[in-house]
């Protein structure tokens, strides 16, 4: 159940993290009763993990104003009227017209300003901002057409421990998160290194050779029509000023699901589908497993020399 209501507290302008959350009755997930206020509190609790994976990262937001059930946006440019404490970051690099300040996390008390904003959804750079053209995470997106079923599912892990196997036998690592909508994610830490290009490079010999083997499966076509079934494996979102959903964000959809990292072994489950832990639901798989995505933290690892270079064979690329 949601914390406003098991606490009695669905009054506006209830403080979280010494942040006035005003409206905080409103309700954002109707079918749930989850507020505004239960929002706050879950970035509050769950705060000291999330900024594990997005302090010092430009922040692209996604408010929903009137709830999931209106239509939200995407949000770049730091909003006009932000307390002054909020920290922001001045990207020239990607605007023609005119530099974009981002809003930048730095403490648990920025997030629960997002929650004030109606920021449900937080989408983080692969790179900080520090060194911004220098990520050191990638990311691959393993994107069904529709909501899978049972047999949908299995696919989309053959096709993630396919992944596995490629980048495993080049000597990296690769954790797996759960979308929270209908996909899965593969995260891999590197080294600040190398630069976004080489970057998408590599990820794109991997998806091709992958499409390849797995041609009934997996494709890198993102016109749905022309995807026949197959789930899109996406390597585009490694490139300067693309931004992914953060581990444990949670997603404007339906019962609050949250993009939740997960073991290799949890993925054999087949119960286990993209939405299975939810805002009210995460904070015990955490009490209970602890963050499995952390030991990625502790990893120092490089693009194998051989094929940084590759070219990007897709078309239109």
């Amino acid at each position: 159940m949601p914390a406003s209501r098991t606490a009695g507290s669905s009054q506006a302008g209830s403080r979280v993290a010494g942040v006035v959350i005003s409206h905080a009755e409103k309700v954002l997930w109707p079918d749930e009763g989850i507020t505004k206020l239960d929002l706050a509190r879950y970035y509050e609790r769950v705060g000291p993990t999330l900024l594990k994976y997005v302090a010092h990262r430009p922040l692209t937001l996604r408010p929903f104003p009137r709830g999931i059930d209106h239509p939200g946006f995407y949000l770049k440019r730091a909003p006009a009227g932000r307390p002054s404490w909020i920290s922001t970051w001045r990207d020239v690099a990607t605007s023609a017209r005119r530099p974009l300040d981002y809003v930048v996390a730095t403490r648990v008390r920025t997030l629960v300003w997002l929650a004030q904003y109606n920021a449900i959804e937080v989408h983080t750079w692969l790179s900080r901002i520090d060194r911004p053209e220098r990520p050191d995470w990638a990311v691959i997106d393993l994107d069904p057409p529709s909501e899978p079923d049972a047999a949908g599912w299995q696919h989309l892990v053959q096709a993630a421990q396919a992944a596995r196997e490629w980048l495993e036998a080049r000597g990296l690592r690769a954790f797996p998160k759960l979308s929270g909508q209908t996909g899965l994610h593969l995260l891999v830490p590197l080294l600040r290194v190398h630069d976004f290009e080489t970057v998408r490079r590599f990820f794109a010999t991997l998806a091709h050779e992958l499409c390849t083997a797995l041609p009934d499966v997996l494709t890198t076509e993102y016109e749905t029509a022309a995807r026949q079934g197959r789930i899109l494996i996406d390597y585009a979102q490694n490139a300067y000023g693309k931004s992914t959903v953060a581990p444990y964000s949670v997603r404007p959809r339906p019962g609050a699901p949250v993009a939740a990292p997960v073991t290799w072994e949890e993925l054999d489950d087949p119960q286990l589908r993209s939405n299975r832990w939810t805002l009210c639901t995460i904070e015990q798989r955490l009490q209970q497993a602890g963050d499995v995505l952390a030991p990625a933290l502790q990893l120092r690892q490089r693009l194998p020399r051989a094929i940084q270079s590759t070219g990007d064979h897709r078309p239109g690329v």
